[in-house]
């Protein structure tokens, strides 16, 4: 987790400015370079399997003994273990968000942001003094199936935190029994929508490597006969017509606002009267603390560097929807995932 100063330490970095403060963010990318590690070597894994001490642990994984000694006292400076009677033991913060798999796949995290962060971070001074980028994230990422794979399953988890929430929050029209889900990718926000509305049927719109990942999701959760899978590039592709909703999840920071203008021209005319479009993405501006407005600017320099990507405010995303001719437009800010708010507009 992140580091927790104490009253004194936060006097004196913070402050007082009497200590070089800026070490905590390097002493953070030592931290996840530890638990990345720690993934990689299965340890939660087999600490949830049994509690051990560091000689043990390191017969369980085939590990130096002085390096899993190391490596368990940096997980626990940083609380993802703890010690008790010389053995090691997963925090209950370890249990939730690595091991139960219910919301957030933290093994796919660390399989992305490994391979982001040698493969694309190291050109963001050559992106930032030029404006280019000498690689396409979607190629990066789409020429290792098993990369690509854990980038859907790492889209999945915000998916799992606030899918029942942005459901309840996107209210269907009477009788709705037809849903488009734009750059659907993992299709975990379909399978959440028709779960709770057993009339509907639904279409995901995405890459047909994207969908590798749907095919599965979908299966599993007994919907294969009632989701269509449409491989197809969102521009070139006809959207039919007479769709009760349309969802635009984590897609508008893609795009620039002129063609995020054409994009909801598109949604417009693809619903029918009465129909709800949904857009879900981080949104800019005012924020409700300094941890989120952080997360906020962070991951917007990320879409600029990855994808050429942006963040918007909510003025900038109502206007895109009352510019395409939206009403009742609404906001919705999503405890479970600073930074990202949902917008519903009805056509």
């Amino acid at each position: 987790m992140p580091i927790q100063p104490n009253v004194i330490e936060r006097t004196v970095f913070f402050k007082l400015n009497a200590a070089p403060a800026p070490m905590l963010d390097l002493v953070g990318a030592l931290a996840y370079q530890i638990v990345s590690t720690a993934v990689r070597l299965n340890v939660f894994a087999a600490l949830r399997e049994r509690p051990s001490g560091p000689g043990k642990l390191a017969q369980t994984l085939g590990a130096d003994e002085r390096g899993t000694r190391h490596l368990l006292a940096a997980l626990a400076a940083i609380g993802y273990v703890s010690e008790k009677d010389g053995r090691y033991h997963n925090t209950p913060m370890t249990e939730k968000w690595f091991l139960d798999g219910a919301q957030l796949d933290m093994d796919a995290m660390m399989t992305c942001w490994d391979a982001f962060l040698a493969g694309l971070w190291p050109h963001a001074p050559e992106v930032v003094r030029t404006g280019e980028r000498p690689f396409d994230f979607y190629e990066f990422t789409a020429r290792d199936p098993a990369l690509n794979d854990a980038h859907q399953r790492m889209m999945m988890g915000n998916a799992n935190m606030i899918g029942p929430d942005v459901v309840k929050m996107v209210a269907l029209p009477d009788g709705a029994s037809r849903l488009l889900d734009v750059g659907g990718g993992h299709g975990q926000f379909t399978a959440y929508f028709c779960a709770a509305h057993l009339q509907l049927t639904a279409t995901i719109l995405d890459s047909e490597i994207a969908l590798d990942t749907a095919r599965p999701n979908m299966a599993a959760a007994g919907l294969s006969d009632r989701v269509d899978l449409y491989a197809a590039d969102l521009w070139a592709a006809a959207w039919g017509e007479a769709w009760d909703a349309v969802l635009l999840f984590n897609l508008l920071h893609h795009y620039d606002l002129d063609t995020n203008r054409r994009l909801l021209r598109k949604a417009y005319d693809a619903l029918r009267p009465g129909g709800k479009v949904a857009i879900l993405d981080q949104v800019a501006g005012k924020q409700s603390g300094p941890a989120t407005n952080a997360i906020v600017q962070l991951v917007g320099f990320m879409y600029y560097l990855f994808a050429d990507g942006r963040t918007f405010t909510r003025k900038e995303l109502t206007d895109l929807l009352a510019g395409a001719g939206f009403h009742d437009i609404q906001y919705h800010s999503l405890r479970a995932a600073p930074g990202n708010g949902l917008l519903v507009g009805e056509k």
